[in-house]
């Protein structure tokens, strides 16, 4: 009688295996087509295909079960056939193999359906990549072209020249040409000074990670401080040329730069070529050498397409490699920099102070992590930026 039982709840078992399978199938069809039409499947199709996997799983370790009690019941029974014994040793496959056409078939009760490959599928593993993909991440580079040094304080103070009056000059004696140096009155030069201020910034941001999954993975800390440093980074960037200046924020290189302003009578330049090159000459006339130039990629990939009447290109090179230079200016291109902006610079101008290097920290007893098998990650800089002249830096728009 316990034998009936175990064949019958075998069978009920094989017979849910297959509805649920069936049901599957539907679900994959669905999301196939809902992939199709917008690119991806909607949550609830989602949500009902790993529902069906998990319980495709569960029948499956239950079907395995009562196999197993069966299989242990009749041991001195004859082996099983497998199901390729089965089908070389059936009258379809003898048929064929003797007259080389035609077919052979064997059916079998149960279907062992596989689901497309996830995570969740028990037959057939996917391809698994190692690590994890990411966005490219943004060429930094506004650091680079500054000056940097290093501080203790939480503020920078600094003195200025304000009013330079230079009365230097030929010292000479109207009543005496020939001694004319001596016994005469010099002029008297001046120098004014006023104080300025820069505070010291903080650039912080965390991430919250189970401690379980930092134990189980272990590529997946030095993934996350490798993200967090970069966006620390990424913030420091856009703060050194876009920093609004306000109360706990940088004062950017853009925010504190003196606005372009053209020499010649309006429309005397006509690429961007000549603005750059027109807002060096401002830099320079205020006695800045100017040696930056800082670009979004659509201005230099304009520049560089930018051909004689003639249709040769005057600073672009399909064949060759084009060193990011211009007027003897180095140029940096960046998607920190908006499109259609340029800033002229020189490094003499401004410099960055480092109060604390960039670094990453976890810690397992912030806020409720201790009840939660919790961690938190952080990252965090402190720095300051001092523009010392805004003539120094020139920043314009392309028109």
């Amino acid at each position: 009688m316990e034998h009936v039982d175990q064949v019958l709840d075998l069978k009920a078992v094989e017979a849910q295996m297959l509805d649920t399978h069936k049901t599957l199938e539907g679900f994959i069809a669905k999301s196939n087509q809902e992939i199709a039409a917008t690119g991806k499947a909607s949550a609830e199709t989602k949500a009902a295909v790993d529902k069906l996997s998990e319980q495709a799983i569960e029948i499956g370790d239950r079907l395995a079960e009562l196999e197993q009690k069966q299989s242990a019941r009749f041991e001195s029974e004859p082996e099983a056939k497998t199901p390729g014994d089965m089908l070389t040793e059936s009258d379809e496959f003898k048929t064929m193999m003797q007259y080389k056409r035609g077919g052979a078939r064997v059916e079998f009760k149960t279907a062992i359906v596989n689901a497309t490959p996830a995570m969740t599928t028990p037959l057939v593993a996917g391809h698994r990549l190692g690590g994890i993909v990411t966005e490219p991440n943004r060429a930094l580079r506004i650091r680079d072209v500054m000056q940097v040094g290093r501080t203790t304080s939480n503020l920078i103070f600094f003195a200025k020249e304000n009013v330079y009056t230079n009365a230097a000059a030929v010292v000479r004696s109207a009543t005496s040409p020939i001694v004319a140096a001596e016994n005469v009155t010099k002029p008297e030069s001046a120098i004014t000074f006023t104080s300025d201020q820069e505070a010291v910034v903080t650039i912080a941001h965390f991430i919250p990670v189970s401690k379980q999954a930092l134990a189980d993975s272990a590529f997946l800390a030095s993934y996350i401080n490798s993200r967090l440093m970069y966006g620390l980074k990424l913030t420091e960037d856009d703060q050194l040329l876009n920093g609004t200046g306000l109360t706990g924020y940088i004062t950017g290189l853009n925010t504190g730069a003196t606005a372009y302003a053209q020499a010649d009578s309006p429309n005397a330049y006509s690429t961007n070529l000549d603005f750059i090159r027109d807002a060096a000459r401002q830099c320079q006339a205020s006695n800045y050498a100017p040696d930056v130039v800082i670009l979004n990629p659509k201005d230099w990939s304009d520049i560089e397409l930018q051909k004689e009447t003639t249709g040769g290109y005057i600073v672009g090179d399909p064949q060759g490699s084009l060193s990011n230079s211009l007027w003897g200016m180095r140029v940096v291109i960046t998607n920190t920099q908006g499109a259609g902006t340029f800033t002229v610079h020189s490094s003499q101008s401004a410099q960055i102070w480092d109060r604390e290097d960039a670094s990453v920290e976890i810690s397992y007893e912030d806020s409720t992590n201790f009840q939660k098998n919790m961690a938190t990650i952080r990252a965090e800089e402190r720095l300051a930026l001092t523009v010392y002249n805004v003539l120094g830096t020139v920043k314009g728009t392309f028109s």
